[in-house]
């Protein structure tokens, strides 16, 4: 199937459509759903809200080190076992009549057991979603016969990450609802042909430079499901007055970059180029990352329904050891939050003119590659039996 430069997007985002999308797309395809960060220790679990398929995951870290992910739900009655959040505990109580369960999913407690009839505590362990890990995320696969393994699914990126995203913490979270599809939420994040105009304000000039005033990417890779591109650095940036505090005695992060490591695996900075400031990865369908140096930042966009999504970020950042570290950290947490926002009122402001019926394709340039792509592995997904 050939790549479209004009995409009926009109089409792409119908109400009627979306049903299918949920069948065909998200529910065969090895979904991102959290980093395994948010379960580090044995005991360790995490609550995360998928609202596409209306569930709620509960993640552990069972005491032999595994990661398992089951649906948040007592099988007594249906209950949220646990509300939200993150913690450690090796058994999960239900708060409606204290069935309890352990942290691999078996029925352990049952009070007053004797009044049931024919219990089966084998039938009745929390229900669990296929689940693997993959340098440190966790993905999850709601098909009941997967059609791919995850080594299948993500394809060459496989064996590209190996140690990548080890030694790093949290720096930022956030969850945000935007009146927008998801589709239009994938593709803001994926080209990069917009900062030059729209974030001109909280980052003129982060990117690029005088030789390369569009910002054209110095490398780009459409896989077989996947797309990633290297962002160009600016080497003529002229950092602000409060930039130049920030980073004067620790790394350069947003929205300067500092020299190219050299130990970088292949998959990071995969055209090796010399002026890099960082790589986006779009992860099909529905999962972003962009990796740079010291830093790596993970977006997730569910579908909530055919016009609003939820989009999930989070940050992680090399682990801070000075004060100097702890300010420059914290004045990226909040540059990138300014040019997000800009981002965010954009997608919105698309959806209502796209519901108005005033436009009903979108046309894209070699710089939008990405998104052709997008919609090209979508299609293909859409026409499978």
């Amino acid at each position: 199937m050939e790549l479209q430069t004009r995409v009926p997007i009109a089409d792409k985002i119908r109400p009627e459509r979306y049903q299918e999308e949920l069948r065909k797309v998200f529910g065969r395809a090895w979904l991102c759903v959290a980093h395994t960060a948010d379960v580090p220790a044995p005991g360790s679990y995490s609550v995360v809200e998928v609202p596409t398929f209306k569930t709620s995951l509960l993640i552990t870290r069972t005491d032999n080190g595994d990661v398992r992910a089951f649906h948040n739900a007592c099988t007594h009655r249906g209950n949220k076992l646990i509300r939200a959040g993150k913690g450690s505990r090796r058994n999960f109580t239900c708060g409606f009549h204290a069935w309890t369960f352990s942290n691999e999913g078996k029925l352990t407690g049952v009070p007053d057991e004797g009044q049931f009839k024919d219990l089966d505590r084998e039938l009745l362990s929390l229900p669990e979603v296929r689940a693997e890990v993959w340098q440190g995320h966790l993905f999850v696969n709601f098909d009941r016969e997967p059609r791919y393994s995850l080594r299948e699914w993500l394809g060459e990126m496989y064996d590209q990450f190996d140690g990548y995203f080890d030694d790093r913490e949290e720096l930022s979270h956030y969850e945000v609802e935007v009146n927008a599809n998801w589709h239009l939420g994938v593709n803001s994040f994926t080209e990069g042909y917009h900062t030059r105009v729209l974030h001109r304000n909280t980052a003129p000039d982060y990117l690029g430079s005088r030789d390369n005033v569009h910002r054209h990417r110095p490398f780009m890779e459409l896989l077989k499901r996947h797309s990633r591109y290297s962002a160009p650095a600016n080497p003529g940036h002229r950092p602000t007055a409060a930039e130049v505090v920030a980073y004067t005695n620790t790394r350069k992060l947003v929205p300067a970059y500092g020299t190219p490591r050299e130990d970088l695996p292949p998959g990071v900075n995969p055209g090796r180029v010399a002026n890099w400031a960082f790589d986006v990865v779009e992860i099909f369908p529905n999962f972003v990352a962009l990796n740079a140096n010291d830093w790596h930042l993970g977006l997730w966009f569910w579908p909530i329904d055919a016009s609003n999504t939820l989009i999930r970020g989070q940050r992680f950042m090399y682990k801070a050891r000075t004060p100097s570290d702890r300010l420059g950290q914290a004045y990226s947490k909040v540059r990138a939050r300014e040019v997000l926002r800009e981002d965010l009122n954009t997608m919105e402001a698309i959806q209502r003119v796209l519901e108005s019926g005033a436009l009903t394709h979108m046309q894209l340039s070699q710089q939008e590659l990405a998104l052709q792509h997008h919609f090209r592995v979508l299609d293909e997904m859409m026409g499978e039996d």
